[in-house]
């Protein structure tokens, strides 16, 4: 069976709910853009122009072992690119982690368009003076993990494109090399730099395929054990009225007008549900790219803290995602000291996402005391055990720091009496 593109569009796109004006889209929008996401999976495939030509990417290595199963029960922490620089670094950090009881490693790979390992796509990272710093980070810490039980998945920035308020110095990044690849807007101008993340766009066909490459060099040449997506949403927070102003360019515009017949204008719901869409689009070809390369390797996620904020105002359908089987976990970054807020933004995602596994992301750096950290992780326990926190430079000082005052080994003390406990 085979569809135009007109027919698929309509697919994605028509309202199955009677949804008749914008107020009332308004007032069922969660439910409907959930279910929009999940029928978006069924026509992915056929949808003419969804992926773009197809990077070609190293065979896998031969004798890898088989990914490590996600635990029953994950104590796992985010290591960001500023936490690491040379080998030893890796190793103590490895070293730290398994002392108290860590299981599950999330190691940063990606940040702005700039990656922190040997890629044929992106150029080194500033962490390394953008070059060949003479080693393989991402290998040191695939094999100090396993060496000591541990999983761990590559963290990927998805969307960030750059960051700051002065374009990247050297030709090869996307800044400069493609700008195409941007948000723009009706002016064709892209988003402005300045101290905050300046964004790829998702509608693109190319740039979704560029981020799933990379996904696909990932898992193809190192043991891992998945791939773990942050920003993977429009992150704009820090650019006024950008959910109005982007994207705007030509190009998106025609291939909106191809695959609906409208104007962004026309509908403001369904022009938010297809921008939503081409976030699940890529989520889609990662995941397909990590299945085909590396069986048994997860696809997990970093998401906003409640659903519906996350939906509303960066246009993440994350509980799609779970429904659909797109992710095997989501990680809500409940990060607060409010812990009603906590308790109310886990049960957000458990109410919608069936049996999707939500993972809740614990944000240290807000805690002031030891209390607050036991408290929350007590309803960790609760819920079965999983957790992840943010960050590690929160339990333990990075590169030369020294620790300061009581309050990491005490979080430390807690977080060991934790895992001890459950065993």
């Amino acid at each position: 069976m085979s569809f135009s593109s007109k027919e698929s569009s309509s697919i994605l796109f028509d309202n199955p709910w009677g949804v008749g004006s914008i107020a009332r889209m308004k007032r069922t929008r969660l439910a409907a853009h959930w279910r929009l996401g999940v029928t978006l999976l069924a026509v992915t495939a056929i949808v003419s122009g969804c992926v773009g030509k197809r990077e070609t990417v190293a065979p896998p290595r031969s004798g890898l072992p088989a990914p490590l199963a996600m635990p029953e029960n994950v104590s796992g922490v985010w290591i960001a690119r500023f936490h690491y620089r040379t080998p030893d670094d890796i190793v103590r950090i490895m070293e730290n982690c398994a002392s108290v009881g860590i299981n599950s490693i999330y190691w940063q790979v990606r940040g702005e368009g700039t990656v922190l390992y040997p890629s044929q796509y992106e150029p080194w990272a500033q962490r390394y003076d953008y070059r060949d710093p003479g080693f393989d980070p991402l290998a040191i810490a695939v094999a100090e993990a396993h060496r000591r039980g541990m999983r761990i998945e590559a963290w990927m920035n998805v969307m960030p494109g750059w960051k700051g308020p002065k374009q990247p110095p050297i030709p090869d990044q996307h800044w400069n090399a493609r700008p195409e690849w941007f948000l723009r807007d009706a002016q064709d101008q892209r988003q402005p730099l300045g101290n905050y993340y300046v964004i790829l766009n998702p509608c693109l066909p190319e740039v979704r395929n560029h981020i799933a490459s990379i996904a696909e060099e990932l898992v193809t040449r190192y043991a891992l054990d998945g791939v773990h997506l942050d920003y993977v949403r429009y992150a704009w927070d820090t650019t006024p009225k950008a959910s109005e102003r982007y994207p705007r360019d030509p190009r998106t515009l025609s291939i909106y007008r191809e695959e609906t017949g409208l104007v962004p204008d026309d509908d403001p719901g369904r022009w938010d549900h297809w921008r939503a869409n081409q976030i699940t689009r890529l989520v889609h070809e990662i995941r397909d790219r990590v299945n085909q390369r590396r069986p048994g390797a997860t696809l997990s996620a970093a998401v906003w803290r409640n659903p519906g904020l996350g939906y509303d105002r960066f246009l993440q359908n994350a509980v799609a995602w779970l429904r659909a089987d797109l992710i095997d976990a989501a990680m809500p970054m409940a990060y607060t000291t409010d812990f009603g807020q906590l308790q109310r933004d886990i049960r957000a995602y458990e109410r919608t996402s069936l049996d999707g596994r939500i993972i809740p992301g614990i944000g240290l750096y807000k805690f002031d005391t030891p209390e607050q950290f036991a408290e929350q992780l007590g309803y960790c326990m609760q819920r079965g055990g999983d957790c992840c926190l943010f960050s590690y430079e929160s339990l333990w000082p990075i590169v030369a720091e020294r620790d300061s005052g009581p309050l990491r080994p005490a979080l430390r003390q807690t977080l060991q009496r934790y895992t001890s406990d459950r065993g």
